[in-house]
């Protein structure tokens, strides 16, 4: 599989390749012999031509150029764009058609400032040119990638870790972004949709206009021909291009490039160029810019990015597009970020197509990422690991709900001792709503912590390893997903409010059963299995219980004391430590009571507890792979 990265450009176009599954490095592929080709399409003999074979000299009808400048605003802008890009396409068949058949993904560039409805335009534009799959990624975006990756660049990783600002001046645009740890920061994307070098081109052929002495001739065949037009401003940027080259040799002598214009009549055009030229031009109010000069507009422009960039100001300076040779432009970044590493791409008119590339990839990775961690995280895998250990669970769960209801009991009975409730009756109400709310509550809780962390810890080890694979496969750094080490952020306790409410009132009803049992056959002082059965009763102990049962008789005795308001002093005879007492000879059966409840199917336990803890885990792991997932699509 490989993908492609088609850096569209309102100058210069270049297409790069990536093989998805190497580590080789973007290539370049040559359009008509060229690394970067000349953003110009027009049509000869009914076939579309871009690049040097769109100029009037080459006989081609409706010439165009600069057209993705325009094409925000003018509509006539999109058939140029999706005519460029068919050109593109068609050369690239021509010329590579066993690696095009390849190809499964392209990867677009486009202005920071485009919005997403704009993006999914745009890839539909570049579909319909016959690029298959197409995303759009902010330009800014590939070029952090390309510098980042590219093993040319040699800018020191902790640099990049830290913070970085990323301009791409273009011919049409000016595009920053801001990244902190390697990570695009909300205020990522921005820069000035109107300043590029393309301003330049026209400021250069405005001025030249105005000083030829075919001047009036001149304006009106810009006027009426958009061919021509087109023709000059591109012979207008050959010259600058090859100023910003060498801009030393150019300080004193002009530089120089005649050009022929046959309209009507033949013209001469005489481009020139030189130091006090271009510093007259960079200060000069342009209409494209609302009357500002380009210069002032591209301070505003970095003043903007060091406010952006002020919390963690960038450590390095990654400068791109190839208007990034202009020697006053690497200054003024300088000035704006004093102290910062300044890097000009080697080859800046390929490097965003080599970072869409690579774009490309790493969206890749992130989409099988999130589709890996999701599966793990909602699918089967999960739930199975947690149904094979959930039994696990059961002892230390029943040991902490027998503490917790023991606590209920005796905090119920020395309530009745002092009083505060009338009658046994009463007393079981009682003891039963206490032992209810203190299961959910932090009781419960607290005792579970350890045993809950020891099983998570086991359950997340189990399953450590396959998400270590996938994030190799990725380029994740494994300890972002290690859930071992991230069990605290997980939230035990979170998770233990949701096995408290999974246990469901079919297992709570067992346990208030045999801890009732327990409790009474304890206030009682005693009276075997048949009284632990009958419930608690308000049995006095010693001589008094004697009386009682030889006037009424066991049944009628229970009948009374259950209903009886027993006096104070009377219930003093019960003593809290002899009640304890009772409970604890009866903690075995009771535990074991409450694991074949917890155990038993038709409770529906085992069930309901699995699917939230599989519910609690797998957020976990969700929220871990988006925090992990900026490693990926930094």
């Amino acid at each position: 599989m490989k993908i492609l990265g088609f850096d569209l450009g309102d100058g210069e176009s270049a297409v790069a390749v990536l093989d998805a599954d190497s580590t080789v490095e973007p290539r370049m592929l040559p359009l008509l012999g060229r690394t970067s080709l000349l953003s110009a399409v027009g049509t000869r003999e009914g076939r579309i031509v871009v690049g040097e074979e769109a100029s009037v000299l080459a006989g081609a009808q409706d010439a165009q150029v600069r057209f993705k400048s325009r094409y925000l605003t003018d509509p006539q802008a999109h058939a140029a764009v999706r005519a460029f890009a068919q050109g593109v396409m068609a050369a690239l068949m021509r010329e590579e058609p066993a690696l095009m058949a390849e190809v499964s993904r392209t990867v677009v560039g486009c202005p920071a400032g485009w919005g997403e409805g704009r993006r999914q335009q745009y890839a539909a534009l570049m579909e319909s040119a016959g690029f298959p799959n197409v995303s759009v990624v902010p330009e800014p975006r590939a070029a952090f990638l390309y510098a980042r990756h590219a093993r040319g660049l040699r800018i020191d990783p902790a640099l990049m870790r830290r913070s970085a600002v990323v301009i791409d001046i273009g011919s049409s645009t000016t595009d920053f972004a801001y990244i902190v740890d390697g990570h695009q920061q909300n205020l990522s994307l921005f820069g000035d949709t109107n300043l590029g070098g393309g301003v330049l081109d026209e400021l250069i052929l405005a001025r030249c206009v105005k000083a030829s002495p075919d001047r009036a001739g001149l304006e009106r065949v810009l006027a009426q021909s958009p061919a021509w037009r087109s023709y000059c401003e591109l012979e207008a940027r050959r010259l600058k291009e090859r100023y910003f080259l060498d801009e030393e040799k150019w300080q004193e002598t002009a530089l120089r490039a005649p050009v022929v214009v046959c309209y009507d009549e033949t013209l001469m055009l005489e481009l020139a160029l030189d130091a006090r030229a271009m510093e007259e031009i960079i200060r000069t109010p342009a209409a494209a810019l609302g009357g500002r000069s380009f210069v002032t507009c591209l301070r505003d422009a970095l003043n903007a990015a060091k406010t952006v960039s002020r919390a963690c100001p960038p450590q390095a300076v990654i400068l791109t597009g190839g208007a990034s040779r202009m020697a006053f432009f690497r200054e003024a970044c300088r000035e704006a970020f004093d102290g910062s590493l300044i890097v000009l791409c080697p080859e800046p008119e390929c490097s965003i197509a080599r970072g869409l590339a690579y774009a490309g990839r790493v969206d890749e990775h992130l989409a099988l990422f999130r589709r890996e961690v999701a599966s793990l995280a909602r699918g089967d895998r999960l739930s199975a690991a947690v149904s094979a250990s959930i039994h696990e669970l059961y002892q230390p769960l029943a040991a902490a709900l027998f503490e917790t209801a023991k606590e209920s009991a005796l905090d119920a009975v020395a309530l009745w001792r002092k009083g505060g409730v009338a009658t046994i009756d009463e007393l079981e109400r009682v003891i039963a709503a206490r032992m209810e709310q203190e299961a959910g509550g932090e009781a419960v809780r607290a005792r579970m912590e350890e045993p809950l962390r020891a099983w998570t810890d086991a359950l997340l080890r189990a399953l450590e390893g396959e998400l270590t694979g996938l994030c190799l496969r990725c380029g994740v750094p494994p300890e972002q997903m290690s859930l071992s080490g991230a069990r605290l952020d997980a939230g035990v306790g979170g998770i233990s409010l949701s096995m408290t409410d999974a246990m469901g009132m079919d297992v709570l009803s067992g346990l208030l059963g045999v801890v009732l049992a327990a409790t009474g056959a304890s206030v009682c002082g005693g009276g075997g299995v048949a009284l632990i059965s009958a419930g608690p009763l308000g049995m006095i102990a010693g001589a008094a219980a004697g009386v009682l049962l030889a006037v009424l008789g066991k049944s009628g005795m229970e009948r009374m004391l259950r209903r009886a308001r027993l006096p104070v002093l009377l219930r003093q005879v019960v003593l809290p430590a002899a009640v304890a007492q009772g409970i604890d000879r009866q903690r075995p059966a009771i535990e074991r009571e409450i694991i074949r409840a917890l155990a038993d199917p038709a409770n529906g336990f085992a069930a309901r507890l699995c699917q939230s803890l599989s519910g609690t885990l797998g957020g976990q792991l969700e929220e871990m792979a988006r925090k992990a997932e900026m490693s990926i699509s930094a």
